[in-house]
């Protein structure tokens, strides 16, 4: 929650407002702070309303908590999955079918094991190839362009990788 809380200030410290529209709120996270990808920006919108963290109101949103109060590090950045952190111990409990995720992690230790290149240059290949996307696409669907590149088989994971990022299968 504490972490949801600090992304949820961020915009409005950016803004320098009391209030922003849904769509600017979203916006900042996704392109002026290129944290997240729209999708997940306005899941994080969802969340922080679920939460009370925000209320609504003619499409305005209005943070309920001091946004002041939130100091947030230098160059802070949220860790790429607190929104699965928070499902996985929250109240995802009783969804009839198990989702079986992949990490990021698990995608790189697979290409490194098939291609044979060390995981710093491929790191490094993704990070650049996400900029170049601006962001805008999940970082474990980069590594599988990235590992397409390098001549990797992604065929094992791929199935894998789209039920975890779009929540369906090949």
């Amino acid at each position: 929650m504490e972490e949801l809380k600090n992304v949820v200030s961020a915009p409005f410290k950016k803004n320098l407002a009391a209030s922003l529209p849904e769509k600017d709120f979203e916006f900042s996270l996704a392109f002026d702070l290129k944290w997240l990808s729209p999708k997940t920006a306005s899941e994080v919108k969802d969340r922080a309303l679920e939460a009370g963290l925000l209320s609504l109101k003619d499409g305005v949103l209005v943070p309920c908590f001091d946004v002041d109060s939130i100091r947030l590090p230098h160059a802070y950045r949220p860790p790429e999955n607190f929104l699965e952190l928070k499902e996985k111990t929250g109240k995802n409990k009783n969804s009839g079918r198990h989702r079986e995720e992949i990490s990021f992690e698990q995608i790189l230790d697979f290409i490194s094991a098939d291609t044979g290149i060390n995981k710093q240059r491929l790191v490094s290949e993704i990070n650049s190839m996400q900029d170049q996307l601006s962001y805008l696409v999940d970082i474990r669907i980069v590594a599988l362009i990235v590992a397409k590149k390098f001549g990797c088989k992604i065929e094992g994971i791929l199935d894998k990788v789209s039920r975890t990022v779009l929540g369906f299968s090949y």
